[in-house]
């Protein structure tokens, strides 16, 4: 519920910031950019933090809102609303994760060359695809797995 308002106001936005960058000193987009200020103010009640409240606390969706955004102000941390920490977060482990594989891949690759009797630059070609491959296969399955946390918080 809550996202899809984020999502429609944030469409709305952004449509808006373009049309009135190309159509400068038009009164109609003044107005709309207007409007939409107060739409904001309003939808603030409606991101993620507040499903965060709503798990936690038990309150409604509503309230879970107000609740935030006081907690937020209260602090002096409403930009926290704005950045997306989590998400890079997500994805830092997401490549620790792609880098252990790799090393993982690179290691067994280099065992198994060596016992099929490769030296020198073929060695180190076979251990280096195999450190891409692996953190690329890691890194990219645990994205799936970091995407549905991510979505979750």
């Amino acid at each position: 519920f809550g996202s899809l308002i984020v999502a429609m106001i944030q469409f709305i936005k952004s449509s808006v910031k373009s049309m009135r960058g190309r159509n400068r000193g038009s009164c109609l987009y003044c107005c709309l950019e207007c409007l939409l200020i107060y739409i904001e103010r309003i939808a603030q009640y409606f991101h993620k933090w507040a499903f965060v409240y709503v798990g936690l606390y038990g309150y409604g969706y509503i309230d879970a809102g107000k609740a935030v955004m006081t907690l937020f102000q209260q602090r002096g941390c409403t930009a926290i609303i704005s950045d997306n920490l989590v998400r890079r977060m997500l994805y830092l482990i997401a490549g620790c994760v792609g880098l252990c594989v790799g090393v993982v891949c690179a290691l067994v690759g280099a065992m198994f060359g060596g016992a099929q009797g490769a030296h020198g630059d073929e060695m180190r070609i076979w251990t280096y695809l195999a450190l891409f491959c692996g953190f690329l296969l890691g890194f990219l399955l645990s994205i799936i797995i970091m995407g549905a946390v991510g979505d979750s918080v």
